[in-house]
């Protein structure tokens, strides 16, 4: 972005974007958190929870499209609510390296708690508009929440296709410098022939 187009001293923390939707998930954080009174589980634990429990057996790969958490975080949250009890993993047996994770009997238990809890925080949340604007407020973060997922899916095959195209030229090189090297060899065989069959016909 061209820095000599902004203005800094036009920046208003009040009217940012960025900032408001950063208040207003600390409001929603902490509404969930009262609402599950007491019990230790957060926004995104719950989100994994509650897509396993609509789905029960999908790989940490689905979980991930599901619940737009990115791979790494994802994949800590699920270790860490295995060793608690609420989640547990099992190989596939068509893929070795594919975990299906499914509810424990506590993990389905404190999923049902934990919905209340959103249901009540999504209400605090709403009552804050008057009734004909909630539905356009969710429909605005839905499109904002597709758009950025959208955004990061192509900026991921661009990586991938980047990844591709310097692991074929690679390849590339590599056969190119292994025919050139083939054919080095195979000069300096045929010059050597040629060398000792000099002196033979010199001494005929």
């Amino acid at each position: 972005m061209s820095q000599d187009k902004l203005d800094t001293k036009k920046f208003d923390l009040a009217e940012s974007p960025g900032h408001l939707l950063h208040r207003a998930q600390q409001f929603a954080a902490e509404r969930f958190m009262k609402a599950m009174a007491g019990a230790k589980l957060t926004q995104r634990q719950f989100a994994v929870l509650h897509a396993t429990g609509g789905n029960e057996g999908l790989t940490q790969t689905e979980l991930v499209k599901v619940t737009g958490i990115d791979r790494s975080t994802l994949a800590e949250l699920v270790a860490r609510m295995v060793r608690n009890g609420l989640l547990e993993r099992e190989k596939l047996p068509d893929d070795a390296r594919a975990n299906a994770v499914r509810l424990t009997d506590d993990g389905r238990a404190l999923l049902e708690a934990a919905t209340l809890g959103a249901m009540e925080a999504d209400k605090a949340i709403l009552s804050a508009l008057p009734k004909n604007k909630r539905a356009s407020f969710l429909e605005t973060l839905r499109r904002i929440a597709l758009t950025l997922e959208k955004g990061e899916e192509e900026a991921k095959k661009a990586r991938e296709k980047a990844k591709e195209k310097k692991k074929k030229a690679k390849k590339k090189a590599k056969e190119k410098a292994k025919a050139k090297a083939k054919k080095a060899a195979k000069k300096a065989k045929k010059a050597e022939k040629a060398a000792k069959a000099s002196p033979e016909q010199m001494s005929a």
